[in-house]
């Protein structure tokens, strides 16, 4: 038999003239993360609060399973809720904290002394923070608070998860080990689970499918490789990859046969697979050009005929450097494949080495 699902249809939730949420719609299988990323204020915790309980929706249905629960109490919704604040207990020590839920009236005496012990030792051993069960959360860090919290979250038994902002206050090699093994854990449970999350980057691997919010609506809902490859709008393309794509304002002109991308700094060539597209749909429109920095590199600046612009910061990362290139007001960034020995100031000439570019509608923003 399946497991329990989620579907939301036209939830809508204002705070006096501010609209949080814009009828959102969303669904999540048996066993499926979807991850929700966007900006801060973009609503996703809002989402959060809507599903278990904690905020009053103004309109729309909360379907998990085939019940609609939208105007139930938080108790009855069987929720496992990690806030993004934490909300620990702060007289309950950090064991106590984690057992809470089982040891609830909700729980109704289900689980034993032992079965709470060994609950809480394995959350505890999973996120690294054995030894500490003892201690306060006023004793703790604030990433051993997220910890503690998320421990909390994963001991339950509900119908679904919802994570906000799970391992944000993580250190990067922690963030990296618990992103895959709580991954791993909540699809294990055959639930569905909610993963919110201001890094995009994080969204994209986390999450089964992705949804990006922006001012409480929902801009593109698609699989990671389709968010990532092909973004619905430059509100999305902007918010997608390390660093995000780039965009670039200018024309498409045709020239000796050959299709070009004009910018007042320069042109860039686009291969002959895309240009009779071009020359049919845009050819002259002022339009927009995504450019991912993984697909740009550095050209000497000596007899290079193409774009041109002055380095404007230098980020070198060991094994790849971040190069930003000025191009008169609008700005490149570029992520080489190796350290490069360029310096603030010097001009540089930019390539774009595939036909793997997005373009976007000038007025609209929208992908063409």
């Amino acid at each position: 038999m399946d497991g329990p699902s989620l579907a939301i249809s036209g939830l809508t939730k204002s705070y006096g003239s501010t609209r949080a949420l814009d009828s959102l719609s969303l669904s999540v299988a048996s066993g499926e993360i979807v991850a929700v990323t966007g900006p801060s204020g973009a609503g996703k915790t809002t989402i959060c609060r809507l599903i278990a309980g904690l905020e009053s929706t103004d309109k729309g249905r909360i379907m998990l399973s085939d019940e609609d629960v939208a105007h139930q109490p938080a108790q009855f919704r069987n929720v496992a809720y990690m806030f993004e604040s934490y909300a620990l207990y702060p007289h309950f020590n950090v064991f106590e904290n984690i057992a809470s839920p089982l040891r609830s009236p909700r729980a109704n005496k289900r689980y034993s002394a032992d079965a709470i012990r060994n609950a809480v030792d394995d959350a505890l051993a999973l996120t690294e923070m054995i030894g500490f069960g003892h201690r306060l959360p006023s004793e703790l860090s604030g990433g051993q608070k997220q910890r503690v919290a998320l421990c909390r979250m994963l001991v339950q038994d509900p119908s679904l998860y919802l994570l906000d902002e799970p391992i944000s206050h993580l250190d990067a090699k922690l963030r990296h080990k618990l992103r895959g093994a709580v991954c791993r854990r909540l699809t294990a449970t055959d639930l569905p689970s909610i993963w919110c999350t201001p890094d995009a980057v994080e969204a994209l691997s986390v999450g089964d499918r992705v949804i990006v919010l922006s001012g409480g609506r929902v801009q593109q809902i698609g699989t990671p490789e389709q968010v990532f490859l092909r973004p619905a709008n430059i509100t999305v393309a902007k918010l997608i990859g390390d660093p995000s794509m780039n965009i670039l304002p200018g024309r498409f002109e045709e020239n000796s046969g050959a299709m070009y991308f004009r910018h007042d700094a320069g042109a860039i060539q686009v291969e002959k697979s895309r240009a009779v597209v071009l020359k049919q749909r845009v050819n002259h429109q002022e339009s927009l050009l995504g450019l991912r920095p993984t697909d740009l590199i550095l050209k000497c600046a000596d007899g290079w005929t193409g774009l041109k612009g002055q380095v404007y910061t230098v980020e070198p990362f060991g094994k790849y450097s971040i190069v930003t290139v000025d191009l008169g007001g609008d700005r490149l960034k570029v992520k080489t494949k190796e350290a490069v020995m360029v310096d603030v100031g010097d001009t540089v000439g930019v390539e774009l080495t595939t036909s793997d570019s997005v373009i976007f509608d000038a007025q609209t923003g929208e992908v063409q």
